[in-house]
């Protein structure tokens, strides 16, 4: 079934129901249960823990979260959730670094039982108001195994002042708008242009730029499409870019370094990740002439249109699951508008259009930050990984081919070269 066959049965089930069953939903359904969640130290985790004695309150459910360091959080979860462990209730995840293995390993529960269930699901929940961009993350088949805690997507940054002196009404609306206004604002200490050239880095960032050429990660087959004509299209106009126009000693350069250079006023246009906004709203970060002047443009239109990736991280419940209707209850509460709204207010990205729609949210930040960040999380692909088990493998190698472009090397082959390696990675991890 659809997603959007799944969103219009939830919206009936809201309709029918109405005013009268949100009242009437049954919190307490699961009183006396003890659950347990196994979350990254995550901003959303530092939100959400002050907060539990609320649900437990509401619901009579009892709540443990074991909370550790990314790469910790990451070996514990995949040591839990591969043994089978029935005492683990629910994770963090993000679908675009392990989904293609936990869904492959049947190690999520679906949830659409639950969500077409009008007892175990509060009519409140509303799945239409997280952005597509997040909740399609969430969809293998048609069918939903968990619920989006946060989005981010990548966008232009851009000197409104130094556009204007160069003559240009606004930030580029394409890729070739892109070159010539680069070209143009590369003068002196300047660079017109500056984005991520550090090898498996960079894979995150480009690959905005792979699909807007109309590229992707893999062929109908599974193979590797990283030696289509599309990709190296996007690779040649990246490594043109950045070697033309860019700052030098690229291939050194990740976020760190891309940020400080547009921060201290070394670069005219950057393209990352839209969060680094409170860097550039930073005054011991961030020079006054580029606090004053910042601007933020989704990426310029590529020959398929502006096609945008997104992270996004997320709750789902474990498969083995002693208590799956006490853990779906959770995230329910822990993802409500209510609660995003106060994420979204405490800093954190929120995966729901109303928290970005909200009055006080939106006097906190550029109105051109909001627009763009929402125009990018309505259209985003999740696949800002590659689609496959060997997630850091697969990056390494197409950094390698990144790298070999912005060295001046022949294009074609260092990305059939990758490709090829991609296709033994991912064939020998299926062993």
């Amino acid at each position: 079934m659809k997603r959007s066959l799944k969103l219009a049965l939830a919206l009936l089930i809201v309709v029918t129901f109405g005013l009268s069953s949100a009242q009437q939903f049954d919190w307490r359904q699961f009183e006396g249960t003890n659950i347990r969640f196994l979350m990254n130290r995550h901003p959303f985790t530092n939100f959400i823990e002050p907060l539990i004695p609320e649900f437990e309150e509401l619901t009579g459910i009892d709540v443990t979260l074991e909370i550790f360091p990314e790469d910790q959080f990451r070996q514990r979860r995949l040591l839990e959730v591969s043994s089978g462990a029935s005492t683990l209730d629910g994770y963090m995840i993000m679908p675009g670094q392990v989904g293609a293995q936990y869904l492959g390993a049947n190690w999520a529960s679906y949830l659409d039982d639950f969500v077409n269930d009008p007892s175990l699901t509060n009519p409140d929940l509303d799945l239409e108001d997280f952005f597509g961009g997040a909740i399609d993350t969430f969809y293998n088949d048609g069918r939903l195994y968990g619920l989006p805690l946060q989005i981010e997507s990548s966008l232009l940054f851009y000197r409104k002042d130094l556009l204007a002196a160069a003559g240009f009404d606004g930030p580029p609306q394409t890729m070739e708008e892109l070159r010539a206004y680069a070209e143009k604002l590369n003068q002196g200490n300047v660079a017109g242009f500056a984005m991520r050239g550090k090898g498996a880095s960079a894979t995150s960032q480009i690959v905005n730029f792979l699909m807007s050429f109309g590229g992707t990660w893999l062929n109908e087959d599974g193979s590797s499409a990283l030696a289509s004509e599309a990709s190296q299209e996007a690779l040649a106009f990246y490594a043109d870019l950045l070697r033309n126009y860019g700052p030098p000693g690229v291939t050194n350069m990740s976020w760190p370094e891309v940020t400080s250079l547009f921060a201290q006023g070394q670069a005219a246009m950057i393209f990352d990740a839209n969060v680094f906004r409170s860097i550039m709203q930073d005054p011991d970060q961030a020079i006054d002439v580029v606090r004053e002047n910042v601007g933020y443009a989704p990426i310029p239109a590529g020959p398929a249109g502006r096609k945008p990736v997104v992270l996004v991280w997320g709750l789902s419940v474990n498969h083995a699951s002693e208590n799956p209707g006490a853990a779906w209850y959770f995230i329910q509460w822990a993802l409500s508008k209510e609660n995003q709204l106060k994420a979204a207010l405490a800093g954190v990205p929120a995966a729901r259009q109303s928290s970005w729609e909200n009055e006080e949210f939106q006097t906190m930040a550029p109105a051109d930050w909001i627009a763009a960040s929402q125009e990018s999380f309505a259209v985003g692909s999740p696949l800002w990984n590659p689609p496959v088990i060997p997630v850091p493998e697969v990056r390494d190698a197409y950094g390698q081919a990144i790298v070999a472009a912005l060295q001046g090397r022949d294009i074609k082959s260092a990305l059939e070269r990758a490709a090829g390696e991609m296709d033994e990675i991912v064939a020998r991890s299926q062993q």
